[in-house]
């Protein structure tokens, strides 16, 4: 059975959460299957659920509305008898977790649901005894929709597993989104240049983009790539626009843990691919093919030298279309399929299957309505076109009907746009992994907008919907997750940061020259010596225990 992390055996471990909002919705949905959660088997008498909320300066109200008694709670009560009570309040994300983290350390009453990002928090609150195994009460109330999607992606629940029981729900993210490479189409045409497919070919264009004047002013002062190598050679997990993952291809990305032939699980950047990874990138900063302060630039700085016209392409998410990208870049550009890596196969990190989790009190004693509620508010992650959530969250809130079709139009909005969302017990969207890419995508391919979730997306920008087009196309070949999904381990509390810092720094070295590429093999050594092996015999002992 998998074993617990003691709290002495974790640091504060902060992740950061991309929840990206949307609407969504399939036609495969079927509104019999959802009868548990809308319809049929909701509670019959009034229940309570106390939380703790985040009321931000985002936060906006009207009609003399607040977070406890809104139009949202409103429905909730009326649908599901439920009330929710509000103990207490905080500002931002990071203050609700450092109130959750005070209440469990003084032994103080949790709220009987709250959600939590932060493997540390997690494992002590699991280690306190105060939150309870929901097993069977999933099991035995979970609409057949919810039990579906979890049955499909069973090792999402690795995230709260402990002695072969599940301490928590884990939420989905969307993950349809990256990645994507951006392209100047308008270079290529100047150059009589195809889009690249292999890293050998991008090279080619590389080289072309910044020796061969594409964009004709007669001086040499574009380059190949814009790139962020600020928080290291990584992925989305930590660098989510200018990223360097597509390099390594599926084998290893770095920072990432994946399975090797063997079954256990490897640390992605002590891989021998990555040294070959390494090797190129060296190789493009000497020829100019990167700008020379890639490794201090972080996201957004990185992006603007495409934003601003003097960079060829750039990887990163679909999204990139509505920012960084604007209506200011008059050039053609385009988004195109990610080139094989250095072992032949296209890859790229994956954000996590999931970012935040649901907790209950022990105390709680009201499963069967939390499931009702929860299954209809994820109508829209489900892209469920019967849900009474399809044209948006309240009707004069964030849209109105007019002539029998939502409008989205915030300045028909009576009292002004509200994101009612936020007032949910969960705050935002609760997604469904890649069906807001299935909507994007359609539209993309030139499809008309029927369902409310088709009109709502083609308010975006028409490259965000053509990207999604092309990601659609390889997505599930080519995604690369991290499948450590654990709290710290005890070598990682104590020495994680500063093996991380040991190859941030090793790498970039290597990249600007100055040390040789084989200067890897030290590293790797170093790397295993200094805490690696034991934080990878930890990892797996982790691993190995959901395969029992």
């Amino acid at each position: 059975m998998r074993k617990r992390f003691t709290k002495q055996a974790c640091v504060t471990l902060a992740i950061g959460v991309t929840m990206l909002s949307a609407i969504g919705c399939s036609t495969k949905t079927d509104p019999e299957q959802n009868a548990q959660g809308e319809k049929g088997n909701a509670a019959q008498q009034e229940v309570t659920i106390s939380l703790g909320r985040v009321v931000g300066s985002d936060n906006k109200f009207k009609n003399g509305e607040t977070i406890e008694n809104n139009v949202h709670t409103k429905w909730a009560k009326e649908k599901f008898g439920i009330n929710f009570k509000v103990d207490w309040t905080v500002g931002t994300g990071d203050a609700y977790t450092t109130k959750l983290r005070l209440l469990l350390n003084s032994n103080e009453k949790l709220p009987d649901v709250f959600t939590l990002s932060d493997p540390t928090l997690e494992n002590q609150v699991v280690d306190s005894g105060k939150v309870m195994d929901i097993s069977e009460a999933f099991d035995k109330y979970a609409s057949p929709r919810l039990k579906e999607l979890y049955a499909k992606y069973p090792e999402i629940w690795n995230t709260v597993t402990y002695d072969g029981k599940h301490y928590g729900l884990p939420t989905f993210n969307a993950n349809s989104s990256f990645s994507v490479m951006w392209i100047r189409q308008d270079w290529l045409d100047k150059l009589g240049l195809q889009v690249p497919k292999t890293i050998d070919e991008m090279e080619t264009v590389m080289d072309a983009f910044v020796n061969r004047d594409p964009d004709g002013n007669g001086v040499k002062d574009t380059i190949g790539l814009s790139l962020s190598l600020k928080k290291g050679v990584t992925a989305v997990k930590d660098t989510f626009m200018a990223s360097s993952d597509f390099l390594f291809g599926q084998t290893a990305i770095p920072t990432y843990w994946t399975e090797g032939a063997d079954g256990n699980l490897q640390y992605g950047s002590v891989q021998p691919t990555v040294k070959e990874g390494l090797t190129k990138l060296s190789e493009w900063m000497e020829k100019g093919y990167l700008d020379k302060d890639t490794g201090i630039m972080d996201e957004a700085k990185a992006t603007e030298s495409f934003v601003q016209g003097k960079s060829g392409m750039v990887f990163g998410p679909t999204w990139m279309a509505s920012y960084p990208f604007n209506q200011d870049m008059k050039f053609d550009y385009i988004p195109v399929p990610i080139p094989a890596g250095i072992d032949g196969k296209m890859g790229f990190g994956s954000e996590p299957q999931s970012s935040v989790r649901f907790y209950f009190n022990n105390d709680f004693k009201n499963m069967e309505a939390f499931f009702n509620y929860l299954d209809a508010i994820m109508g829209p992650g489900f892209y469920d076109p019967s849900s009474e959530l399809a044209n948006g969250w309240a009707e004069g809130y964030d849209y109105v009907m007019v002539d029998g079709k939502p409008v989205y139009d915030q300045d028909k909005i009576p009292g002004g746009w509200i994101d009612v969302k936020k007032y949910t017990i969960y705050g935002n969207d609760i997604q469904t992994p890649k069906k807001e890419l299935e909507v994007m995508a359609k539209l993309g391919q030139g499809k008309t907008p029927e369902t409310p979730y088709e009109m709502y997306f083609s308010a975006r920008p028409k490259k965000w919907a053509e990207a999604a087009a092309v990601l659609q196309t390889y997505i599930d070949d080519a995604s690369v997750f991290d499948l450590y999904t654990g709290p710290p381990t005890a070598t990682m509390a104590q020495k994680g940061e500063l093996l991380r810092k040991m190859e941030n720094e090793a790498f970039l070295k290597i990249i600007y020259g100055q040390e040789s590429p084989d200067s890897f093999d030290s590293l790797v050594e170093k790397w295993k010596s200094s805490g690696g092996d034991d934080i990878t015999k930890e990892v797996n002992e982790w691993y190995q225990s959901f395969k029992k």
